[in-house]
């Protein structure tokens, strides 16, 4: 089974199309020069010569009729050089080629092989073909045995001719050999620049000696090792105070490093041979080569498709300082363009307990109309990073935002008791009277016991009576369920659990040693709660109550001119 979701699944598309000339390429005009050293081949006459040049110009006027005609005109000559025919049928297959005959095409070029006084870059160039067509027509056996064939035949063989191999053997499902053929492709691209690649390659391993990096000096590969050295660069930087020479020392190891890495990654390889090989490894399900290759596609192809698709495996490999590095280099290159994209780093920077950074990058895509103002969640992600940044005014506003957007009353109870810690007692009793109107609460008896303690910091005694008296309902309901759930557990009539309880209770108080066993049960704080407020406030109440009527005797005193001497 595949270990990433369908969000990496990996399409690609490796349309292989010849290269056809008229007359042979560049490469091919090179190879005839080495050729005719050590090879006698046969010469062109200049009236063949001017013939063939005509049907080229003709061809590429899409004048294919008077073209061929060119062309079939050279072909009643009566000597013909083994050189001239082969051209000449090289011709024919270019015009078989634009007609999408394949099978035709092939035969042509074929007879290009068939002269023994023919260039071998000509012969070469057309084996080539033959090979592209064979994948064109899907015919990936044969593709892979005319690619065989042209590698016998070369000593520095073409690194795209390893890749036509390795795209034929994925097509086939032979993953391990396309492997083969895509790393030998690179390999023999990077050789060419041997003594530039040598250089990077050794201020890399340098480095890793530097700060004592272990790897395997047996199977390099160098730009996941400078990937190594940098990560234990940057944690020496964080030790480091920026008023230390060393710190700048650090700074500029990281930057040559990743310069280093960068110019290794840049080279003769292309990226559609990268994809090939992630394709292969994701298929026979080697995750970390899979993640190897992502490495080496962000250095030199730096695309939101490639960042995103590592810090997902760095995700699920819990390597989350990695994960959280390629996501925010995908967000600083401004790859990140969807609501949800912005959302995911808000949320990466709060799993790094950096919540200011995650607070001023949503709020800032809020406001740019980038996230999604419809979707409570959202809201809910930046007020948790405002009130983790200490920034409740805002935390409320965005609170405020999500209570707005849903149907039951959780997030209006949260936002009123979040009001309440800044001492908004008035917005917190309107919005624990919203949230208890909305219903669907988890703790009806906590949520009137949030409206009851707000109601009486606003000096509303008789609201918060009825809040309490409401919270004690639900909060006994709730005691009642929990005993008889602990009394089932216990396997003990309610009756019997209430009797040991109390028995358990009044030795602990005389402190009595419980022979049998302890019985603990799992009870709402509420009924504690609201019994301990309910006596907090019928004292509070008095206690105003009696300063309000002596406030009112020393009104009426001083009304009627009475002696202000008063005793308390």
């Amino acid at each position: 089974m595949k270990k990433l979701s369908l969000f990496f699944i990996l399409s690609f598309s490796f349309v292989m199309l010849p290269t056809f000339l008229a007359i042979p390429s560049g490469e091919a005009v090179a190879q005839e020069e080495e050729q005719r050293k050590t090879k006698k081949v046969g010469a062109m006459t200049e009236k063949v010569a001017k013939k063939l040049s005509a049907a080229q110009e003709l061809i590429e006027q899409e004048k294919i009729t008077e073209g061929l005609q060119e062309l079939n005109d050279i072909m009643a000559f009566k000597k013909l050089t083994d050189y001239e025919r082969a051209q000449v049928n090289y011709f024919f297959g270019y015009v078989e080629y634009l007609k999408e005959n394949y099978e035709g095409a092939i035969s042509f070029y074929r007879k290009v092989l068939q002269g023994e006084k023919v260039p071998e870059g000509l012969v070469s160039s057309a084996r080539t073909t033959i090979a592209q067509l064979y994948f064109q027509l899907e015919d990936y056996p044969r593709t892979i045995s005319s690619v065989d064939e042209i590698l016998k035949n070369q000593t520095t063989p073409r690194p795209d001719l390893y890749i036509l191999k390795g795209t034929a053997q994925y097509q086939m499902k032979q993953y391990e050999n396309a492997i083969e053929s895509v790393t030998g492709a690179i390999t023999a691209a990077e050789s060419r620049n041997a003594d530039r690649v040598t250089q990077l390659q050794k201020n890399i391993t340098t480095a890793a000696g530097k700060y004592r990096v272990k790897y395997d000096r047996n199977n390099i590969d160098h730009i996941s090792l400078a990937n190594e050295v940098k990560k234990v660069v940057k944690l020496q930087l964080a030790d480091t105070r920026k008023s230390n020479d060393k710190y700048v020392q650090l700074e500029e190891e990281i930057k040559g490093l990743e310069a280093d890495a960068k110019n290794l990654a840049i080279g003769p390889t292309k990226e559609q041979w990268w994809l090939l090989l992630r394709a292969c490894y994701y298929e026979l399900e080697q995750m970390d080569q899979v993640k190897r290759v992502l490495e080496r596609l962000v250095v030199e192809w730096s695309k939101k498709e490639y960042w995103v698709q590592l810090s997902a495996m760095y995700s699920q490999d819990r390597q989350e300082s990695e994960q959280i590095a390629a996501y925010q280099t995908a967000y600083q290159e401004g790859y990140l363009e969807k609501s949800s994209e912005f959302v995911m780093m808000a949320q990466l920077y709060l799993s790094q307990e950096a919540p200011y950074e995650a607070a001023k990058l949503l709020q800032k895509a809020v406001d740019d109309g980038i996230v999604e103002t419809d979707d409570e969640k959202n809201w809910m992600v930046l007020a948790q990073a405002w009130f983790l940044s200490k920034y409740d005014d805002k935390a409320i506003i965005a609170l405020r935002e999500a209570a707005k957007l849903t149907d039951d009353g959780e997030l209006d109870m949260r936002l009123a008791r979040s009001l309440s810690n800044i001492g908004d007692f008035t917005g917190c009793i309107n919005s624990a009277s919203t949230g208890i109107t909305k219903g669907s609460l988890k703790r009806l008896d906590e949520s009137y016991i949030t409206k009851g303690m707000c109601e009486f910091e606003a000096a509303k005694y008789e609201d918060s009576k009825d809040s309490f008296a409401k919270a004690k309902i639900d909060a006994d309901r709730r005691n009642d369920i929990a005993l008889q759930e602990c009394a089932d557990t216990e396997n003990l009539t309610l009756d019997t659990l209430m009797m040991k309880m109390e028995t358990q209770k009044a030795f602990l108080e005389m402190g009595k040693e419980i022979e049998e066993k302890v019985i603990r049960c799992q009870l709402p704080s509420s009924v504690k709660t609201v019994e301990n407020w309910s006596k907090f406030l019928e004292k509070e109440v008095e206690r105003v109550t009696l300063l309000q009527t002596q406030i009112a005797a020393i009104e009426a005193q001083l009304a009627s001119g009475e002696s202000q001497a008063l005793t308390f």
